[in-house]
């Protein structure tokens, strides 16, 4: 078997060509590739990829997602949930959870996709974190521990393996490893509390993900991706961790500024890696792991074992086996009551101006690196209003009669580099704010909200389905006030 099965290789149907990809599929296929993440594709050209791969790879393989916020995160097409940090604020966190990740599971798994990239057990503990934020559960490790576990047990149950990340806890980063090495410097004390999400799942999850983060206080200077202390000593001789253990993206600065003379690739297997993700190079990277082999016999060893290693644990979610893919007919209509209950007041109630019997304008600022992939931000919120009987005006110059609904779009994403408002979002929105009769509602975390000590409405993400969801609630909370 050759050292190609310990790769997964990136397909960006967002950025590149059908045509592109395909290429790039055959010659992955050819250096006899351990699979395929899927990234920004539509749900009927993954299912058709997915078809294809199969048919022509010489034996089974990981076909993969970043699936934390619904099987349509990157399949566009199939349902979206709520993030994980507002799933922890339904009333029925636990049974949301379990939802979300059936159908999340049930929908990739009727495309042929064996391998969800979920879910985050990091800890919801440094507001200044540009990259957990809403992914995580929450602060508390026992709440996390609880919620990853139900949703681990679900989505297992379905025939897809699960993957807890980031290990041994992302949350206290302030930095973003798609960009740079992040230092935490916590105790090893205080890291323990990081650790218990881990530990909680580690005999039943299949995989864990490493993070490109140092550690200090942990024995580990590097990325813990390259560190033996953490991987094998913590996670699978501490932990008793038998699963696959999986890098983050290979193409991440974090891990690929501080390898010193062995390749990242070469140096992830070493330190305890089973699975090595994301590449920026396959071909260069596949070569320098079969030369370390042959060249180290603790490198082939490590190789050995990490094949054997993915083999067994392929035979327990296999890609080419179907018969678990039955999607139910109301997993929409789930999504959207999970959707609407995880949306919050924040800071008070909502004001009795803003009443569904009065002209309302609806203002929009982006603050993601990212455009809307979708449809333009805020239009599936005006068409609710209007659906539920509001008079929404068409842009316009402000009137002080005229009550201004501002929806702000601002989450955690790779490179963007902040975990708060950019200052032109934050000039745009405190401009706003400055006006009468003028709400809030916030597609992100609440605590920018707590931070503009303005009252608001948080609807947690810009998934499809959380528009509609914050105008309903709204609508219910105005007409409430206004009874």
């Amino acid at each position: 078997m050759s050292a190609g099965r310990l790769f997964l290789e990136a397909l960006r149907l967002d950025v590149d060509s059908l045509d592109d990809v395909r290429r790039r599929i055959e010659v992955a296929l050819k250096l006899d590739a351990g699979g395929f993440i899927f990234f920004g594709a539509e749900a009927e050209a993954a299912g058709r990829l997915a078809d294809e791969i199969l048919a022509a790879a010489a034996g089974p393989v990981w076909l993969a997602a970043d699936l934390e916020r619904g099987a349509g995160q990157h399949l566009r097409g199939l349902t979206t949930f709520p993030p994980p940090g507002a799933l922890a604020h339904h009333p029925e966190a636990e049974e949301a959870v379990r939802v979300a990740a059936r159908s999340t599971a049930q929908e990739a798994r009727a495309l042929g996709l064996n391998l969800a990239l979920a879910p985050v057990l990091d800890l919801d503990v440094e507001a200044r974190n540009p990259i957990v934020g809403t992914r995580s559960f929450g602060s508390d490790p026992a709440r996390v521990a609880e919620l990853a576990m139900a949703w681990i047990a679900s989505c297992q149950a379905e025939g897809v393996a699960a993957c807890a990340k980031h290990f041994p806890g992302h949350g206290r980063s302030t930095a973003d490893s798609h960009a740079e090495l992040p230092v935490v410097d916590a105790s090893r004390e205080i890291l323990q509390a990081d650790l218990a999400p881990f530990r909680a799942v580690a005999a039943d999850v299949a995989c864990v993900m490493s993070a490109h983060v140092a550690y200090p206080a942990l024995g580990a200077d590097g990325p813990a991706t390259l560190e033996s202390a953490i991987l094998e000593g913590l996670l699978r001789t501490d932990m008793g961790f038998e699963g696959l253990v999986l890098t983050d993206a290979l193409n991440m600065s974090g891990v690929r500024e501080r390898t010193g003379a062995e390749a990242p690739e070469v140096a992830a297997l070493h330190a305890g890696c089973d699975l090595l993700l994301y590449p920026p190079d396959l071909a260069r990277a596949v070569t320098a792991v079969e030369r370390a082999a042959k060249a180290s016999k603790v490198i082939a060893a490590r190789l050995t074992e990490s094949l054997a290693r993915g083999e067994r644990t392929l035979i327990r979610f296999p890609s080419d086996d179907r018969s678990n893919g039955s999607v139910p007919d109301d997993r929409a209509e789930k999504a959207a009551a999970i959707s609407s209950a995880c949306v919050a007041t924040v800071g008070g109630h909502v004001p009795v101006w803003l009443d569904p019997n009065r002209p309302v304008r609806v203002a929009t600022i982006w603050d993601d690196r990212e455009e809307p992939a979708r449809v333009p931000f805020g239009l599936l919120f005006r068409q609710m209003l209007e659906t539920a009987g509001w008079d929404v005006l068409p842009p316009g110059p402000a009137d002080p009669d005229v009550p201004i609904i501002v929806l702000v779009a601002s989450t955690p994403q790779a490179w963007k580099g902040t975990a708060d408002l950019t200052l032109t979002a934050r000039a745009a929105l405190e401009g706003i704010l400055a006006g009468d009769h003028v709400y809030p509602v916030l597609f992100g975390h609440p605590r920018l909200l707590q931070g503009l000590g303005h009252p608001g409405l948080c609807a947690w993400a810009t998934e499809p389905g959380m528009e509609p969801a914050a105008a309903w609630q709204l609508d219910a909370l105005a007409r409430r006030g206004a009874n």
